[in-house]
């Protein structure tokens, strides 16, 4: 299928910095704690609905997961504040997609920028289009889990 328009991608998606929460802070729960390593814990609270996509922001960058429960993304990750209408794994798979090491801005830890993302030009596809997308591609996906 042959894309007509492309559009930036803080067009297409909202991109927001985790949130902090120390070790010493955290209280058992059932809620993941998500870094940008994938889950590190759990808390009793939640600071982001499901579904959600989170990509690593510090120390490991890119990569994506999609979490299918409330959760709390750390500081160390960049989460979906908004889908803008978008189908949330359709998302996960497009920031999957994405090679993220071009927009490292550390030295010596890897760190992304959610500014410099924005101009990272992605194709304008319907809620259809990504539901059919992430439908095909998740029955693939979940045969190699």
């Amino acid at each position: 299928m042959a894309f007509e328009k492309t559009i930036p991608l803080n067009e297409f998606i909202t991109l927001q910095r985790g949130f902090d929460l120390p070790q010493d802070k955290r209280v058992m729960g059932d809620i993941p704690v998500v870094a940008s390593t994938g889950v590190v814990g759990y808390h009793n609270e939640e600071k982001v609905l499901a579904p959600g996509v989170v990509i690593g922001r510090s120390g490991s960058i890119g990569g994506g997961q999609y979490i299918t429960t409330n959760f709390w993304p750390l500081n160390t990750t960049l989460w979906v504040k908004d889908f803008k209408g978008h189908h949330p794994r359709f998302v996960y798979y497009l920031l999957r997609s994405i090679d993220f090491s071009q927009f490292n801005v550390g030295s010596g830890v890897p760190t992304l920028n959610r500014n410099h993302l924005s101009g990272i030009l992605v194709a304008d596809t319907s809620y259809s289009y990504e539901k059919e997308a992430s439908d095909i591609i998740g029955i693939l996906d979940d045969k190699i889990k």
